[in-house]
């Protein structure tokens, strides 16, 4: 009753099983189903979709969700032909689920383990891949429970997975079937600077031509007091700001609003961007494009649960600020063990950083250079995932 996004999970699967059978029915043939957790999980699932949908024009791709915030942003994805949310994870909802669709192939994404329907895949005899996996110590699957958790791994055809560490763990457990990959994610954002970007990016050039630009991307409230109290300073004032908050709903816009003197939003802004303003971005889809004017990106989330994504903005070549929750992103310590990325703890550390990168250009660069450089060594992992996926289909 008082929850938005628990509300659409809810709604979003009512009669699924009516609309999955009537789809099916109409959509014959052989069946890729892949699962994401959220929007996170889904771009680092995208670029396999992808070189499925390229390579496999003739089979059908599913696409289901757990969380609203991926599905209600992807829910139109064009490379899928079904998007729906995953019903609860029950015995009848998978029996039912697999029986109706009967995939030919199944793909969960790094690390999605849904217990009823990897028994039931597995009853079926269905290969599952989990691809872009990753695994800590301190998860379930090794702690007090792990013998129930060790029966759900035992369900996976192969792991693909992103380090080492993932594949030695597994291996402590009695599994073999694993191949290190790497983080698909880096495939997708190294094609970002080569996609053909909206017409209204043009708009940023004038903004940010000829001056030190900062952008925030999926900023919530810490990052933004942050950034607040650098702008309050009068050295600043003539820098370009652009704020991209993680949360785009009205309330938590107009709040950054109030908090920021002569704020343009973005869709309320005619015409060229007023140069002294700090634009707000109140719209989504737009993020991984913006960062290319950045001289110096703030992540969000390093004072909540963790940290955002980095690598959008490394594809770019621009340096990276972030808070203190970053150390279970193994992209995140990649960025600063080669110097692309810079981490503080509090606001005297932001603000010592940013204006130690605000004054040296050649360190900027420098930096830049090396977080571009860390993507680009780090792609590949879809082109080992296909080569196991040909395995099924030749």
């Amino acid at each position: 009753m008082f929850n938005h996004k628990a509300k659409l999970w809810v709604s979003g699967r009512r009669e699924w099983k009516k609309k999955l059978q009537a789809w099916r029915q109409n959509n014959t043939g052989e069946l890729i189903w892949v699962h994401c957790a959220s929007l996170g999980e889904f771009e680092q699932g995208r670029p396999v979709i992808e070189a499925i949908r390229e390579n496999y024009p003739e089979k059908k791709i599913l696409l289901t969700f757990f969380s609203p915030s991926g599905y209600e942003i992807r829910k139109n994805y064009a490379h899928a032909d079904l998007v729906i949310y995953l019903p609860a994870d029950t015995i009848r909802n998978a029996s039912t689920f697999i029986k109706t669709l009967q995939p030919s192939l199944v793909l969960f994404v790094k690390y999605e383990y849904w217990a009823n329907y990897f028994f039931n895949l597995k009853k079926e005899g269905i290969p599952l891949y989990i691809i872009s996996g990753i695994l800590r110590p301190e998860q379930r699957f090794f702690g007090v429970f792990s013998s129930y958790w060790k029966k759900v791994l035992a369900c996976v055809t192969h792991f693909y997975v992103q380090d080492n560490q993932t594949a030695e763990l597994l291996k402590g457990v009695g599994i073999d079937h694993v191949t290190i990959a790497g983080d698909t994610r880096f495939d997708r954002v190294a094609r970002i600077p080569e996609q053909s970007q909206p017409a209204s990016m043009s708009k940023f050039k004038s903004y940010c031509s000829d001056r030190f630009v900062l952008v925030a991307g999926s900023t919530w409230p810490e990052e933004d007091a942050l950034l607040e109290t650098w702008r309050k300073d009068k050295r600043y004032d003539q820098d370009g700001l652009i704020i991209i908050p993680h949360e785009t709903d009205e309330e938590h816009i107009q709040q950054i609003c109030r908090r920021f003197e002569r704020s343009v939003r973005w869709t309320q802004a005619e015409g060229e961007i007023p140069w002294n303003s700090v634009l707000v971005i109140d719209t989504i889809g737009m993020l991984s494009f913006i960062y290319q004017y950045a001289d110096l990106v703030l992540i969000g989330g390093g004072f909540g649960k963790g940290i955002h994504n980095t690598l959008e903005a490394a594809t770019w070549g621009v340096p990276i600020l972030f808070g203190p929750r970053h150390e279970k992103f193994r992209e995140a310590l990649g960025l600063l063990s080669v110097g692309g990325a810079y981490t503080f703890q509090n606001q005297a550390g932001f603000l010592e950083i940013v204006e130690k990168l605000r004054v040296d250009a050649s360190l900027r660069e420098k930096s830049g250079h090396q977080a571009k450089k860390f993507v680009e060594e780090n792609t590949g992992a879809t082109t080992v995932i296909m080569n196991g996926i040909r395995s099924y289909f030749p």
